[in-house]
């Protein structure tokens, strides 16, 4: 597809940080915003890889937050310790960001952000405007990985886990890969999607439409699922995908990719798990450093060498996408 990286996960590429511009913002849907940053013409990422945001990355709005006035004049560093930073309430921790697509056009690279404002990181990054500066370090972490046959690939995101199943819809359809996509949501007022036309319930039935823009300029139809029944299906984003491969499925094999929140991942597992089919999730897991220092992002994976039959692995450094069959659920 033009103007998007079409190729599939080969090279390895080193972290690095990063002071990127932002060029770009645009609401979507409620408690939603697409955040579009000025990266370097070198940058590569592939599907599934995130960066690891700043979020105090401008020291005026730093200020502003905790009350106190920036003197640039005095020439002092920043921050003054003053006893405030016990309690600041400013975000100490880096906050992870999938990388939802990467633009190349005109010799520039743009990444969009998809950031839901939910705590005072993520409502910081909300606000950036256009002009200001980020601090992130990326890419990190592992991506998806294409099937080698020419199964269908079934793309399920859920809220914020849509985010980096907008790149792997590009990736795969520019690759000749089988795809459609499921994207699930409270309601479609929590949809943070751009409607060519206005989504339809459709009760009990899982219709694939053309309507989801971000899908459907990758050849991508989309099966919508609102838990109101306001759009699409009426009921969860995992009973959809059931309805649709029990009405409109050709019972051919599929490869299935998610990311969202865990019941939806541990579904998605379980399917996979009943019909023999690969499945690729991407873990939504709090992390500091992004890097394997601070040991926050741990999860169960089987380990048939451990005494428990299962270990802990760092989702930063051994994720975020991780095969379904891995994981181990806490009951």
């Amino acid at each position: 597809m033009a103007g998007h990286r079409a190729t599939v996960p080969g090279e390895s590429v080193q972290p690095r940080r990063l002071d990127l511009t932002v060029v770009g913002l645009r609401r979507a849907g409620r408690d939603f915003a697409w955040l579009s940053l000025d990266a370097p013409p070198d940058w590569v990422s592939w599907p599934g890889q995130f960066v690891n945001v700043l979020c105090q990355s401008d020291a005026a709005a730093s200020a502003a937050s905790d009350g106190r006035v920036l003197d640039d004049a005095a020439g002092a560093e920043w921050p003054l310790a003053t006893g405030l930073e016990i309690a600041r309430r400013w975000p100490v921790v880096r906050r992870p960001y999938s990388v939802a697509r990467v633009v190349r056009a005109g010799g520039r690279v743009r990444l969009d952000l998809l950031v839901r404002a939910v705590g005072c990181g993520s409502r910081f990054l909300h606000g950036r405007p256009v002009g200001s500066v980020l601090d992130l370090v990326g890419p990190l972490g592992n991506s998806f990985t294409p099937p080698e046959d020419d199964r269908l690939c079934v793309l399920v995101g859920g809220g914020c886990g849509v985010a980096p199943i907008f790149g792997l819809a590009d990736a795969l359809a520019a690759g000749g890969k089988r795809c459609l996509a499921f994207f699930g949501a409270a309601g479609v007022r929590e949809m943070p999607l751009e409607f060519r036309q206005l989504p339809l319930p459709t009760g009990d039935d899982a219709v694939p439409t053309d309507a989801v823009d971000e899908f459907a300029r990758s050849g991508v139809a989309t099966v919508l699922a609102s838990e109101d029944g306001s759009a699409g299906y009426r009921g969860l984003v995992t009973a959809a995908l059931e309805a649709y491969l029990g009405h409109h499925g050709d019972g051919g094999p599929v490869a299935l990719y998610g990311c969202g929140p865990a019941p939806m991942l541990r579904a998605l597992g379980r399917l996979a798990a009943e019909r023999g089919w690969p499945c690729q999730v991407s873990l939504e897991q709090f992390m500091g450093c992004g890097i394997g220092v601070c040991l926050s992002c741990v999860t169960k994976r089987r380990d048939a060498s451990a005494e428990k039959g299962w270990t802990y692995r760092l989702t930063c450094r051994e994720g975020p996408v991780v095969e379904a069959r891995d994981l181990v659920w806490d009951t």
